[in-house]
């Protein structure tokens, strides 16, 4: 796969408020979704701004939130981060169900177990990426148990345009290409992208095209827009390795024949329309469509899937004030339609999920240094196709406070109780009845800015009740009858050393682990104990730029080994180089990765059955290098 390339990072949690000559001050939203709400609340909110993605050299998203401190990124045959585990407070195997997805504020997680598409999406048309560690449910609905990762991209596009040619280790070759631009009242992005690759491993081919085009329009209290996305892809599914295949052949494959394919695509228009009084009305709605297809030659398995999606999330917000107090209020409505078929050699299922949500969210800005924040949701959905319709429900709430000190320096708190409703396919009439997840979560912590410098301390617990699982034993997804805890403390940290070195420290120390029944006291499998990002960023001439860095993981249990009776996943740490030399409209970029040349997996599986473990070997050593050119 591609290498990670772990890149200085600025994290700021201006939840509520914004910098104005090294002073904050307390924002007010003008009545609606821009800037969006997610990074005025109150709370540990981390945004990845458009000037820190823009001195990225990231190749795709991945590569981006990879680097945040207490948010994990993993992958297993992935070479270009669609195949991407997003994990926002160490819920291990289950992260892509408890780490909520979002584009612009409207979802991209799935209703199945599939990781959410997320590499036909542009870099140069990303405003900011916004991550709210345990916080989101209220305001964004089921499945924001760990948090929240909001991609936001554009209001209004420079004209710009770029051309980019890549290849390196494995046989990668590919390429990418981009223009922005706008003309009066209208302004929009498109772009497209294509990777071939051999990839690390025997049988581990990856094709993937992209395309993505963004339109926005905006004249006199109206707003209009449309985001588009297509891609396909072709993936080798190489499997797993034993102990000693990994020690002696990590790159082989016992699955020679085993691939699959997936087609996507979403359509998402809104309209935004300013009322009298500070309010604004916004209508969107979305289409998606998703198609997968797996030939599991090693095993006699086959089979295809199509999810087609659809929603309408109205909603009305507006600003009022009584007194000093700034009130910021968004009430909305989500409605989500779900058509699920399947046709396997297990069998065939074909189903229907309807969910439906009202939510109020407030976000007061009582004085200049103190803002609150508090929203409820109320969340149905319908499961119908296998006998009798499967109704389930369920209440989120949430709330935060900030308080800003003479000297950029801010305190926040949250706690939250979040929902999670089952999947289609932890639903299957092969597992038992499952009833709804229920957590609840608390945040606290500290942020402090001044320039470009940047830091921000967050400590986390959340306590889940009912947590949906796979059980190795059973072979069934069910709910835990005991509670699972969750805790930690990440930071996030950027320094100015000097007017040409920027250092980046983000680091985490968590841990997960079941409280009571039979795994009482035991880890939450794939869930590491410490993780650690060193990044320097030099401009070391002013054409010539130099970034490295050094990540470290740290031990964590195999996947499905919830008696924790097997060892641990060893930790590892890699090291990665890369130059970037501009010439006038022209760039060039250099890289290697893994530099150590080190035996890396980020993924290993434990087999109650044959007490044998398997391995999913990362990258060793390997290289990267892309010409392009920017107007």
């Amino acid at each position: 796969m591609h290498s990670r390339i772990f890149l200085a990072v600025g994290l700021i949690a201006t939840s509520g408020l914004t910098l104005a000559n090294n002073e904050i001050k307390a924002v007010k939203v003008s009545g609606a979704s821009h800037p969006s709400l997610a990074g005025e609340l109150p709370t540990g909110t981390l945004t990845l701004d458009r000037e820190t993605l823009a001195s990225m050299p990231a190749s795709n998203l991945t590569e981006v939130l990879d680097t945040v401190g207490g948010l994990q990124a993993s992958q297993l045959y992935g070479t270009n981060g669609s195949e991407a585990s997003l994990d926002l407070l160490g819920f291990g195997a289950g992260a892509n169900q408890n780490t909520l997805i979002l584009l612009n504020g409207r979802r991209l997680s799935n209703i199945d177990l599939a990781s959410p598409f997320l590499s036909g999406i542009p870099l140069a048309a990303i405003e900011r990426i916004e991550i709210l560690p345990g916080a989101g449910a209220a305001l964004y609905g089921n499945g924001a148990v760990g948090g929240v990762i909001n991609i936001v991209t554009r209001r209004r596009y420079d004209n710009s345009a770029g051309l980019e040619v890549n290849g390196g280790s494995y046989g990668s070759l590919g390429g990418s290409g981009y223009a922005t631009g706008h003309q009066g009242s209208l302004s929009g992005a498109v772009a497209m992208s294509t990777l071939d690759s051999d990839g690390y491993r025997d049988n581990n081919e990856v094709r993937n095209h992209s395309a993505f085009a963004d339109v926005r329009y905006q004249q006199d209290g109206i707003e209009a827009y449309f985001t588009a996305n297509g891609e396909k892809q072709e993936l080798g599914l190489p499997g797993g390795r034993s102990e000693a295949q990994f020690r002696n052949d990590p790159q082989g494959t016992d699955t020679p024949f085993d691939d699959a394919e997936q087609d996507n695509y979403w359509l998402m228009p809104g309209l935004r329309i300013a009322l009298r009084g500070n309010t604004a009305l916004t209508l969107e709605a979305s289409k998606r469509r998703q198609e997968q297809t797996f030939a599991f030659v090693s095993s006699g398995s086959f089979g295809e899937t199509v999810v087609e999606s659809y929603s309408v999330t109205p909603k009305l917000e507006g600003q009022h004030t009584t007194g000093s107090a700034v009130h910021n209020w968004t009430l909305g409505l989500d409605l989500h339609e779900y058509d699920y078929d399947s046709r396997t050699s297990f069998g065939n299922r074909e189903l229907e999920q309807s969910q439906r949500a009202w939510y109020l969210h407030n976000l007061v800005s009582l004085t200049p240094k103190l803002s609150l924040s508090a929203g409820a949701r109320k969340l149905e959905s319908t499961l119908s196709g296998e006998g009798a319709d499967k109704e389930q429900d369920g209440e989120m709430y949430e709330g935060g406070i900030r308080y800003t000190f003479t000297g950029n320096l801010a305190l926040f708190a949250g706690a939250q109780r979040s929902v999670r409703i089952a999947n289609v396919d932890e639903l299957s009439p092969f597992n038992p009845p499952i009833d709804p997840q229920t957590g609840k979560g608390y945040t606290a912590g500290a942020s402090w800015s001044q320039g470009r410098q940047h830091s921000t301390l967050t400590f986390w617990r959340a306590e889940i009740d009912n947590e949906i699982l796979f059980d190795p034993v059973s072979f069934t997804n069910r709910n835990l009858e005991d509670r699972t805890v969750h805790k930690g403390v990440s930071i996030n940290s950027r320094w100015r050393l000097d007017k040409d070195l920027m250092l980046t420290i983000n680091a985490s120390a968590q841990q997960a682990r079941f409280d009571g029944g039979p795994f009482d006291r035991n880890d939450v499998p794939l869930v590491p104990e410490h993780t650690l990002q060193l990044i320097a960023d030099w401009q070391a001439l002013s054409w010539l730029s130099t970034q490295i860095s050094h990540r470290y993981v740290g031990d964590r249990r195999f996947d499905g080994d919830l008696d924790n009776r097997f060892r641990k996943l060893d930790h590892y740490r890699t090291t990665d180089l890369q130059l970037t030399a501009r010439y006038q409209a022209f760039y060039l970029k250099a890289g290697v990765y893994n530099l150590e040349d080190h035996q890396v997996v980020d993924y290993g599986n434990f087999s109650n059955t044959t007490n044998t473990a398997t391995l999913y070997p990362l990258p060793e050593r390997h290289y990267r290098a892309a010409f392009g050119v920017e107007f």
